[in-house]
């Protein structure tokens, strides 16, 4: 095919515009690129640490992301601008995706992470304003409208907060984790539950140190 006539098409997923000199539309496009970051970071945790809550986590996003999917092709409404972004705007997936993540980390950090109380508001409140930065970047930079992104921030609060529910009384409370963690799969792969202890990194030190001692 000859060079003049092929159409190049950019990657939707980081391809964001705002008007040139708009410093404000330059960090809020940066702040959209929010939820693919927190998937890397989220999958590297999984790769890395192969600890069931980060499993669980990573599994209800994109659970997440697949009812955006849904409902956008239930409701079929277009965006405000056409030439801003692909298929429908109805609600916004990065608003659901932020919603999501951070009613998700609000209720687990709330319930089960052991920490001082000063250093998990820290966490509580960069989540909100994250997800409150992604938000309005999306109306802001014109991609979506203020509907469709307080629809998105509804889904996304409801899909966590159901998932977080769904999970302590089913799949914990249930045993379901319990048992999967004793298939051969997950022991071979070393998937591990490490919630019941008070403090891992301390935990781990510990272990390394009295393994380092041994070998010495």
């Amino acid at each position: 095919m000859d060079g003049a006539q092929r159409q190049l098409r950019p990657f939707g997923l980081t391809y964001f515009q705002y008007e040139d000199g708009d410093h404000v539309g330059m960090l809020l496009a940066l702040a959209s690129l929010a939820p693919i970051f927190l998937v890397v970071a989220e999958t590297a945790v999984v790769l890395s640490r192969r600890e069931a809550a980060g499993i669980l986590l990573l599994a209800g996003q994109l659970l997440n992301e697949a009812l955006n999917l849904a409902l956008k092709l239930w409701i079929r409404e277009d965006r405000p601008h056409q030439h801003l972004g692909d298929g429908y705007g109805m609600p916004s997936s990065h608003a659901q995706f932020m919603g999501f993540f951070a009613v998700y980390m609000a209720l687990y950090f709330e319930r089960q992470v052991a920490a001082l109380a000063a250093h998990r508001r820290l966490v509580l409140a960069g989540a909100a304003v994250l997800a409150a930065l992604v938000a309005a970047s999306r109306v802001y930079l014109g991609y979506h409208t203020a509907a469709q992104v307080l629809a998105g921030v509804a889904a996304g609060v409801a899909s966590g907060a159901a998932w977080y529910a769904f999970v302590e009384r089913v799949v914990r409370g249930g045993g379901i984790l319990d048992a999967a963690l004793a298939t051969r799969p997950c022991r071979w792969l070393l998937i591990r539950d490490s919630r019941g202890i008070r403090d891992i990194a301390r935990a781990e030190y510990d272990l390394s140190m009295a393994a380092r001692r041994k070998q010495a």
